[in-house]
């Protein structure tokens, strides 16, 4: 049996007997001749030249973007003691199908005096040029702490069913008539 040093070790026949990290040759400062450094000159460019001039941003558009039409485009509430409907117009301006859901009434202090409803609660398909409604329906409460109150309806639309891509927002001006002032409201500070 040979026993070589050779033999022991399994990775050693494998591995290059020496590595180089640099496999050219080493060139010496001294052997550079001068003669052949160049320095170029700037002649005739100011900062301005060198500098690139960057593009604005670009927004991105979309191939289809999302339009509706809403009449009327503001709504007002008087709310007293019976329940107050109102109706909302929703037309698709879009050259393809949308999807419209009523995402109820956003704004706190309307809640403060009336309970609200959007019909329908679901979803519905607008083909383009045809028209919705959709319905507000105001329970009022028996005491408003508010004399008024603004909102929105949200509107969401979407070209697909799952996919939201657009928001709307219809302003509403609540004015609550059962509006009862405590004690301190009304009064300045100096009486």
């Amino acid at each position: 049996m040979d026993t070589s040093p050779e033999r022991e070790s399994p990775l050693s026949g494998t591995l290059p007997p020496m590595i180089c990290a640099n496999l050219r040759e080493k060139i010496l400062p001294e052997e550079i001749p001068t003669s052949e450094i160049v320095i170029k000159s700037r002649k005739g460019k100011s900062k301005a030249d060198i500098l690139q001039q960057v593009e604005p941003v670009r927004e991105p558009v979309p191939l289809h973007p999302l339009s509706i039409t809403c009449s009327p485009d503001k709504l007002l509430f008087e709310i007293k003691e019976e329940v107050v409907v109102q109706r909302l117009w929703v037309w698709n301006c879009c050259i393809r199908t949308i999807y419209v859901h009523c995402c109820e009434i956003w704004g706190e202090k309307a809640y403060l005096g009336a309970r609200w409803r959007c019909y329908p609660q679901t979803r519905f398909h607008l083909a383009p040029g045809l028209m919705a409604e959709v319905f507000i329906k105001a329970s009022p409460k028996e005491v408003s702490p508010i004399p008024c109150a603004c909102a929105q309806v949200k509107l969401a639309a979407a070209h697909k069913r799952d996919h939201v891509t657009g928001f709307f927002a219809v302003p509403v001006y609540v004015k609550f008539l059962n509006h009862i002032p405590y004690s301190g409201e009304g009064r300045g500070e100096g009486e």
